[in-house]
């Protein structure tokens, strides 16, 4: 009796198995009904039934699921006073754990603690930022990705206790101003281009799935982008 992970890849990565598309499926407004706002969330699998035949012993397994998603925007200066932001695919590691360990059971596949898949967001792979037109609105760019494919499968008289953790990176970039006087450098002021990921997250059991009627654990994520422009000038003199 043993987990069965499925692997999930992209643009770069392994061949995807277990139903994750290649890419990322753009959306516009909120995170869909059912999402719980990052954190863990928590589920049971259904009720525990014995193969054909026999009845097997019930067994529980808690599992583990954390979702850390990597990525390295570049800002730079451009042409005519503009600024350039570009977002190279999202690398998202999935870490999946299960106590106690499941043995090995015929017929399916062995258990894959570590895996990873690409998220690419074509509407923010490259933003021009414009201040002297005021584009894109505000400042700030969104877009959002949506990802749903297998964790793992666990015969069907497990139960499965599964929590999920969703980490949401977010950071800063500057571009300083500088002027040169009497030959020395001087910051005169600076641009700053703040980025946050928010991965949002959902476990769910579908019964049944996964090889000789296994149970499948199966993930939905939600990777919404937003980046924002800040200038301002500092008058050090």
């Amino acid at each position: 009796m043993a987990c069965n992970s499925y692997g999930m890849g992209g643009p770069g990565g392994p061949p995807m198995q277990g139903g994750f598309a290649p890419g990322g499926m753009m959306m516009v407004g909120g995170p869909p009904a059912g999402f719980a706002p990052g954190g863990m969330v928590m589920m049971t699998a259904g009720p525990r039934v014995g193969h054909a035949g026999f009845s097997a012993p019930a067994r529980s397994a808690d599992v583990f699921v954390e979702v850390s998603p990597e990525m390295q925007p570049n800002f730079a200066r451009g042409p005519n006073g503009v600024f350039v932001m570009d977002l190279p695919p999202i690398r998202v590691r999935l870490a999946t754990n299960c106590v106690p360990p499941l043995p090995a059971e015929q017929g399916l596949a062995p258990f894959k603690p570590y895996e990873e898949f690409f998220v690419e967001m074509p509407e923010v792979s490259r933003v021009i930022f414009d201040p002297a037109r005021g584009m894109p609105p505000n400042f700030t760019v969104t877009a959002q990705a949506r990802k749903r494919g297998a964790v793992l499968e666990a015969p069907s008289n497990i139960t499965m206790n599964a929590q999920l953790k969703a980490n949401s990176p977010y950071g800063s970039l500057l571009l300083e101003d500088l002027q040169v006087a009497n030959g020395m450098k001087q910051k005169i002021g600076e641009s700053r281009l703040d980025y946050r990921l928010q991965v949002e997250g959902q476990l769910s059991v579908n019964p049944g799935a996964g090889n000789f009627g296994a149970n499948r654990l199966e993930v939905d994520l939600l990777l919404s982008f937003t980046c924002s422009l800040q200038t301002g000038v500092d008058n050090f003199l």
